[in-house]
């Protein structure tokens, strides 16, 4: 029994069901924490250029999982300022990440984006699914806000911010925003702020160490409109804007749990390193 149907429970529900197991997904609702419009799939990150670990592992695995089920826009460009760029360059020294430098920045070749609603719903496509409020886990059984009890020989909670209560792993919870463009961003963009298909993220408010629902403050659009001035030179029309909360464990992200694994705490990254940590799960399971 998988707990969570956002990006690392599905990633989960279907390299397990693939694999001849059988599988049912509990949850709330398809996507949950995971529904942001656009993922960027980028392993040199923030300002510093810092590499993410197992950035090269976690390439190979979106790489070969995600084309199976939509569309991956391959490429990020990063116009890092000349002054930064020696800096960069030490810490891409001897990873084996493919990328070039241009006059515009540095460009991440096998980075990219991709829409997450498609691929959550093909993921979802043919899983054994039930679609109700988890308020409580005790091994492998989860009782249901409903009054129900559903037990399984073992469980994975891939639950996030939302669920993380039931797991008391700890954990930082972080709210953020994006903004959808009418502008459609082929080409992704990332320094500061992102760009990527339909858009404009990159804001992260301080830490909590509680989840409460977020929506995006005036302030927060006004710092990612401001973030992609720099970015592109111009303030692109936005017509929406998504707000969530994510939740975050610090490398931990695979643990045995009581009655099973607790796959969660991605924050930010979560469709970075799903399918490696999902693929890593299925191993366990044997």
């Amino acid at each position: 029994m998988v707990v969570g149907a956002g990006i690392a429970g599905l990633c989960a529900a279907r390299m397990l069901h693939d694999a001849g197991k059988e599988v049912l997904v509990v949850a709330r609702e398809l996507g949950e924490a995971s529904r942001v419009p656009d993922a960027l799939l980028n392993p040199v990150r923030g300002k510093r250029g810092a590499v993410a670990p197992e950035a090269e592992e976690a390439l190979g695995a979106l790489w070969d999982f995600y084309p199976r089920f939509v569309p991956v826009h391959r490429g990020v460009l990063r116009p890092v300022p000349e002054a930064d760029r020696e800096a960069w360059k030490a810490r891409l020294e001897g990873r084996r990440i493919p990328h070039r430098w241009l006059p515009e920045g540095l460009y991440l070749e096998n980075a990219g984006w991709l829409q997450t609603a498609p691929l959550l719903q093909r993921l979802a496509e043919g899983l054994d699914i039930l679609w109700a409020e988890v308020v409580r886990l005790e091994g492998a059984s989860v009782y249901l806000a409903s009054g129900g009890r559903v037990s399984a020989r073992r469980l994975v909670f891939a639950g996030g911010a939302s669920g993380a209560h039931l797991v008391g792993l700890g954990g930082r919870f972080t709210p953020g925003s994006v903004l959808q463009t009418q502008e459609h961003f082929q080409q992704a963009r990332s320094y500061g702020v992102y760009v990527a298909g339909r858009s404009l993220g990159g804001s992260y408010l301080p830490h909590q160490n509680t989840c409460s629902p977020h929506q995006t403050q005036p302030h927060e659009a006004e710092w990612l409109l401001s973030g992609a001035e720099r970015l592109l030179g111009y303030r692109p029309a936005y017509t929406s804007s998504w707000a969530g909360v994510r939740y975050r464990l610090d490398g931990c992200y695979l643990r045995e749990i009581p009655g099973g694994y607790a796959l969660t705490g991605f924050g930010s990254a979560a469709y970075f390193y799903a399918p490696l940590y999902a693929g890593r799960l299925l191993r366990l399971v044997g």
